[in-house]
């Protein structure tokens, strides 16, 4: 628990959620489909076997008659299985392995008995009010309240006179919005919402399935396939076939898994994204570019 700690804090002391935590201690523990597949395949060729053996042993059979028909019938079960397994491949989920309210209760409730407290650095995401700014320079919008807890602990609005919401109509007008989203179809779903009620102000920098299928480390959660009317609305998304197909397979990855240190480099480059788009001379630097050869 104190390496998770000091991993999220990213040796300098950064805040982190227990929701941060429950993702941070599960991910090595996920469920790995192809493997689960194969345990199940073994699991059913052993239980022919045992079957076989028990029907010998105890007589119920004898083996004249066991043997001939167990190994056509183990055969069969193998081969089923194989012929089952993109089914399988493609309907399986990926749950974490922990229920949160189960973290909560057997981890972070033994922890603060023993030790008085939560783990260093942690705040409880229930806990935490993002404060209210009288003239906020900026917006963040999260339908993570974790996500919100974790840069409000950080103390993200008052470093860059941020205002943090999770829904749209409370965000203060008039200035840009940072959208932060989960990889996911409501994630998505959402985020094209905030393109069109905040149309330029809207900056879209939340977790993208591209960034997920691109990186192998990412948390990937599979939850059921969705219905085919429920996906229809991704094609006229900015996303590729491949991440429309990934979201359409169930798959999923969640903004709270990103730790703080990752989050705050997001919404350090999110302004500066924004600063270079309000500042002529800084945007014509970027297109510019450093020590770049004069073409005149």
């Amino acid at each position: 628990m104190r390496k998770l700690a000091e991993r999220l804090g990213d040796g300098r002391g950064l805040r982190y959620t227990l929701l941060q935590l429950w993702y941070a201690a599960g991910r090595k523990k996920i469920p790995d489909v192809e493997r689960a597949f194969k345990r199940a395949r073994v699991g059913v060729g052993v239980a022919v076997v045992v079957i076989a053996i028990v029907l010998t042993v105890s007589g119920a059979a004898p083996a004249a008659v066991v043997i001939p028909l167990g190994v056509p019938v183990l055969v069969l079960a193998i081969f089923a299985m194989g012929a089952a397994r993109p089914w399988f491949l493609r309907r399986a989920t990926v749950p974490m392995p922990v229920l949160y309210s189960t973290f909560r209760r057997d981890v972070i409730g033994r922890w603060t008995s023993i030790y008085r407290g939560l783990p260093p650095g942690a705040v409880d995401e229930d806990r935490v009010r993002p404060p209210a700014l009288e003239r906020p320079q900026f917006a963040v919008l999260c339908p993570d309240r974790s996500v919100l807890a974790c840069l409000a602990a950080n103390d993200v609005p008052q470093t860059w006179s941020m205002a943090l919401s999770d829904r749209i109509d409370r965000l203060p007008p008039d200035v840009p919005v940072i959208v932060l989203h989960d990889a996911s179809m409501p994630g998505i779903a959402m985020a094209g919402k905030a393109r069109v009620a905040l149309g330029a102000r809207a900056v879209v920098v939340g977790l993208s399935p591209r960034a997920v299928l691109a990186n192998a480390s990412a948390l990937r959660l599979r939850d059921p396939r969705p219905q085919p009317q429920d996906t229809a609305f991704l094609h006229g998304e900015p996303l590729s076939a491949a991440e429309i197909q990934w979201l359409a397979e169930g798959w999923w990855s969640p903004i709270a898994a990103i730790p703080p240190a990752k989050l705050l480099t997001v919404l350090e480059r999110a302004v500066e994204r924004i600063a270079d788009a309000a500042d002529p001379d800084r945007r014509r630097a970027r297109e510019v570019g450093f020590l770049t050869w004069p073409t005149r």
